[in-house]
């Protein structure tokens, strides 16, 4: 079975001038352990279908299926538990990390908001999370502006993964 299915996909935004279309009509799919790579030039829509298929922004058109079950389409609400299955690594670490939580506090964020059992990482899950990224343990008493740009990045991986999905959207990950 397909794991996400993008049909049809069309986001604009509205402008003085009119709608400006980010997106126009893309459609894809990603099976159970697939890779997918978007590339395009700058503008070009890569981050607004990551932005829609998060329903961070929304889409004007076009319909998104996680596990054969809409979380985009006209007049759908998702099923519960969606926003665990689909994570997403954001381009710019620094901005989507709160500046004033410590590291441990950042990774146990998302487990703790979806109401996951154990949400209340202990030190050895926590740990084991930063070493997947390949991080020390004892970044976890510290601040997101202490570390350079490529652990800011492994940080936010490590936060994506925090909650185990199904899918992950990486934002430009080697930014």
């Amino acid at each position: 079975m397909t794991l996400l299915e993008v049909k049809n996909l069309s986001v604009g935004f509205p402008t003085p001038d009119g709608v400006v279309h980010a997106v126009n009509d893309i459609s894809f799919s990603v099976n159970p352990g697939e890779t997918l790579a978007i590339v395009g030039e700058s503008g070009c829509g890569k981050t607004t279908t990551a932005r829609a298929i998060l329903r961070l922004i929304e889409s004007e058109s076009g319909q998104i299926m996680l596990d054969g079950h809409p979380i985009v389409g006209p007049g759908v609400k998702p099923v519960n538990g969606w926003r665990r299955d689909v994570q997403m690594v954001f381009q710019d670490p620094f901005a989507s990390l709160d500046p004033r939580q410590r590291i441990r506090q950042i990774l146990s964020e998302g487990p703790r908001a979806l109401g996951l059992p154990g949400s209340d990482y202990d030190h050895g899950a926590l740990v084991r999370l930063l070493d997947r990224v390949g991080l020390p343990p004892e970044a976890l008493d510290r601040f997101p502006h202490e570390f350079s740009g490529g652990q800011r990045q492994r940080i936010a991986i490590a936060r994506a993964l925090a909650v185990s999905p199904k899918v992950l959207i990486c934002d430009e990950p080697t930014s």
